[in-house]
């Protein structure tokens, strides 16, 4: 392939951010990736290599079910793109999943610490441990106490831009293909399938250098391996909406919240808990073809989602 300078301006777009929910029960399904910008040029090529890590801490006990979150998800993905045509693009995202104590504990407790935020489970003396358990009606479903790694479930994704003057508009079809194993937490052990759409809107506000936009998304989930399925929905809701700021041609600054209703029939807060998570962060796009992407992920419904996630992004485009 062939590089073309000329053609890859400074990007003048706020892409949305790639936020998921890395719970470790909840990643494992295909919720999709909602774009707000494609590749506009027919033949253009585009590599993403993104790098995410999730820190998480919770329990809940009830009668009939019960549930432990302690450690890490470290998600490592890349992610190919290709425009078909101007309007149209084909893109396979293969993801690399760790689960494992990690690192992040006790900056979490001293960050909380220092601002007298509730720590939640968190102990001082508790840092640095996997502790996966998920059990209904004295079942133990996941009971996971060591690392596991193995690469995730494949996605292919077609995305496509309609003819509009002022806004974009995006249909996106993504499909989610079993190739994790589920008795690791890296599938889910079935193919899930999202239809959905974004509008991005970059006219509006263009005098104060602000886009927005807004989006949603239905999931069917095949039902995953074993008993986790029992109390698995089947027909999810998505719901993506942000705003970028880009006071100089080079650097765009981000926010955006991203929802979706419960995975699970359940009783938990992990579990059972329409999720909210506000993303903030921004992009660096350093020469024509290249951009660097850092953001933090924050739950806003309390236990739905990690309690913190971080992810930094690099791009390449090629023509």
């Amino acid at each position: 392939l062939a590089i073309c300078m000329a053609d890859f301006a400074y990007s003048a777009e706020n892409e949305a951010f790639n936020t998921l929910n890395l719970s470790p029960l909840v990643q494992i399904y295909g919720l999709p990736s909602l774009d707000n910008a494609l590749l506009d040029s027919q033949d253009s090529f585009e590599i993403k290599v993104e790098q995410q890590a999730a820190n998480y801490h919770s329990r809940s006990f009830k009668t009939d079910e019960s549930i432990l979150l302690d450690g890490e998800t470290w998600r490592t993905n890349v992610n190919l793109a290709y425009a078909l045509t101007d309007s149209s693009i084909l893109s396979i995202s293969t993801p690399f999943i760790r689960h494992s104590g990690g690192h992040m504990d006790s900056l979490i407790y001293n960050w909380h610490d220092t601002f007298g935020m509730p720590q939640g489970e968190r102990t001082k003396d508790n840092h640095d441990n996997i502790n996966i358990q998920y059990a209904v009606n004295n079942t133990q479903i996941v009971d996971i106490h060591s690392t596991q790694t193995g690469v995730g479930d494949i996605r292919v994704k077609y995305s496509y831009k309609l003819p509009t003057l002022s806004q974009q508009w995006i249909l996106q079809s993504e499909l989610k293909l079993p190739t994790g194993e589920t008795k690791n937490l890296t599938g889910s052990g079935n193919t899930d399938l999202s239809l959905g759409f974004m509008m991005d809107d970059s006219t509006s506000f263009k005098s104060q250098h602000i886009s927005i936009w807004a989006g949603g998304a239905t999931t069917y989930l095949g039902d995953a391996d074993g008993a986790l399925s029992n109390n698995q929905e089947n027909i999810i809701w998505s719901i993506r909406a942000g705003a970028g700021w880009r006071p100089v041609e080079t650097i765009g600054l981000k926010a955006q919240l991203d929802t979706h209703s419960a995975i699970y029939n359940s009783i938990t807060r992990e579990l059972g808990e329409t999720a909210l998570m506000l993303t903030l962060g921004g992009d660096y796009p350093f020469s024509p073809k290249y951009r660097l992407e850092r953001f933090a992920v924050e739950d806003l419904i309390t236990e739905s989602a990690p309690d913190i996630t971080f992810s930094a992004t690099f791009v390449a485009r090629f023509q």
